[in-house]
């Protein structure tokens, strides 16, 4: 791919602040293979890893032109995050009877164009992880227009739109049964995946402290095994 066609590492440049996990969940009530549970529907743990995989293979070049690596730990978090919210969303999107805004579509055509050259499961990830964050917002919008317009306002701007469908999505998510796994140590907060502090290991030493950064500290990212990062 040229310079201004790369895929963008949207999971690590976005407010997506998470820390490296990979601690067992002995004594929670997930069943094994779950990642996350939005009101009935599961996100299991062979997803995750198969999108981070196919996603960091997409992104190799890049990365290995910037000279930079991210966790894996990291990348996981941040997907179960952003999965769980895309899920959220579309049951909203159920509720509500909508469909995502045009947005979406045409954030999902360019990324199409965007990554021609990569294989079917790299693009596919890319698609996923990357769309996600795209789908959650159009389905905001499209959920505030309709509750604005029912509301008496006819021809509310995408500010206001976007926000109402904000305080529903949020609304929805306080209402329903949304579960995360401990090991990822994360949680939804005011709709936006955060660091939770969940995770069943405290670290100690300069290393773990390090692993538990909001943002993935490059000296510790080059120094993990090449089966720990991306890059």
């Amino acid at each position: 791919m040229t310079s201004s066609s790369r895929v963008r590492l949207a999971i690590v440049a976005a407010a997506v602040t998470v820390g490296l996990t990979g601690c067992g969940v002995a004594g929670t009530s997930f069943h094994p293979g779950v990642a996350a549970d939005i009101d009935g529907d599961t996100v299991t743990t062979g997803h995750v890893d198969e999108l981070v995989y196919d996603y960091c293979e997409a992104v190799r070049d890049q990365l290995s032109q910037d000279g930079s690596a991210v966790p894996l730990g990291y990348l996981r978090s941040g997907v179960v995050g952003q999965l769980t919210l895309a899920a959220a969303a579309e049951q909203l999107a159920e509720e509500q009877g909508v469909e995502p805004t045009q947005e979406y579509a045409s954030a999902l055509a360019e990324l199409r164009a965007q990554t021609a050259a990569l294989t079917e499961a790299q693009r596919d990830a890319v698609l996923e992880i990357n769309g996600s964050g795209v789908y959650v917002q159009a389905v905001e919008l499209a959920v505030g227009r309709k509750l604005l317009s029912e509301e008496g306002q006819r021809s509310p701007d995408d500010q206001t739109a976007g926000q109402r469908g904000v305080d529903e999505l949020n609304a929805w998510l306080e209402e329903h049964d949304v579960e995360i796994n401990p090991e990822y140590g994360i949680e939804i907060v005011d709709g936006q995946p955060v660091d939770a502090d969940t995770q069943l290991a405290v670290g100690v030493g300069d290393t773990a402290r390090t692993a538990a950064l909001q943002e993935p500290d490059q000296q510790y990212a080059k120094s993990l095994p090449a089966s720990q990062r991306c890059g």
